[in-house]
């Protein structure tokens, strides 16, 4: 599970009491005005928002999927060369099929700039070696994500994703960084600059493992991968709630202050941070041409609004892969049960959308 992931689980286990992970948002669509009749004002056309990159799909009654978009975009202008960069959302648990056909996706391309908040400082270089072991301490210390990837029967993105290639390029920005840019918050006194702060280091807390809570935490998930039922509803209400925010944490309006800045930092900075990077590839002869994205789905939309209106890319197709699924009818669920599950999820988003 990427850092936003983990901010939003925090949020949920402190509200709710449960485990839930929130990766994605709702997206609105501007709103424009009629001119006056028998008038011709000039139109400003505003750039359609980025389609969710999340979906359910039910195409077999029986079977219930959560699919991820990879999106291809190429230069607006067709006489600019540049590379094709794809936006390639993941979530932080799948099945294994998913992450292989990933895999095979990422390997295809000149260049992959990934995530992973991380230690080192801007400029310094790390081997393959280093980056493995770096990949293999994470997975230890991210003993709750991958506790709760193996408790549903499914793979940890870190354990699943093979980060050794010299393709792949780490585009993030250090827990140093960040730690500054909270600090920032505070001394302007933004709205929830302090609180932010705070949340981020417990935040880091709960990552690295050890609390009470973590332990708590593991023990539920370990009693859900003891039965094939709850393992079963367990999946079907993460597909739920990953399909019904569809990928913009942005939007939630019902977010605490603290929140609302730390993630303002989490997704905003950090894609700024890649931007930057592909930037950088962009003017090198030759470049790369192909660039991968690889981040989590609740960092897509915003990544896409920056990519079409700072480096002027257009959208050139998709591709969806299966994260998630469930057979109903394997597993026993009800139409009853599958109906509850999506009612109440739906009742909770409203009700987050709902607060001031």
């Amino acid at each position: 599970m990427g850092i936003v992931g983990w901010m939003f689980m925090r949020h949920i286990v402190r509200a709710a009491g449960g485990v839930l992970l929130v990766l994605a948002g709702c997206s609105t669509a501007p709103h424009g005005g009629n001119a006056p009749h028998g008038t011709f004002a000039p139109v400003e056309l505003k750039p359609a928002p980025p389609e969710p990159y999340v979906r359910v799909l039910n195409s077999d009654s029986n079977k219930v999927e959560l699919q991820i978009a990879v999106r291809k975009f190429v230069p607006s202008d067709p006489a600019v060369r540049g590379p094709v960069v794809w936006l390639t959302g993941v979530s932080h648990i799948g099945e294994t099929n998913y992450y292989e056909a990933l895999q095979r996706h990422l390997d295809a391309q000149s260049l992959v700039l990934f995530e992973g908040v991380g230690e080192h400082g801007p400029g310094e270089e790390v081997t393959p070696a280093e980056r493995a072991a770096q990949a293999q301490e994470k997975g230890n210390e991210s003993s709750l994500q991958s506790t709760m990837a193996s408790s549903l029967g499914l793979e940890f993105q870190l354990e699943a994703i093979d980060y050794t290639s010299l393709r792949f390029r780490n585009s993030d920005l250090t827990i140093g960084q960040l730690r500054e840019l909270m600090g920032r918050e505070e001394k302007t006194n933004a709205p929830g600059g302090a609180g932010a702060a705070q949340t981020f280091e417990s935040l880091l807390g709960m990552m690295q493992g050890g609390t009470w809570l973590d332990t708590l935490m593991q023990f539920g998930m370990r009693v859900l991968g003891s039965d094939a039922r709850l393992r079963a509803l367990s999946k079907l209400a993460l597909i739920e709630m990953f399909g019904q925010m569809q990928g913009d944490p942005a939007q939630l309006r019902g977010l605490p202050p603290d929140l609302k800045q730390l993630l303002a930092v989490l997704i905003q900075q950090r894609n700024q941070k890649v931007l930057s990077d592909l930037k950088g590839e962009l003017g090198k002869n030759p470049g790369p041409a192909s660039v991968a994205l690889f981040y989590g789905t609740g960092h897509m939309p915003d990544l896409e609004r920056g990519l079409r209106g700072q480096l002027k890319y257009r959208p050139a197709g998709e591709e969806w892969y299966t994260a998630l699924s469930v057979d109903l009818a394997r597993t026993g669920i009800t139409p009853g049960e599958r109906q509850f599950i999506h009612a109440f999820i739906q009742r909770e988003l409203e009700q987050l959308q709902a607060r001031p």
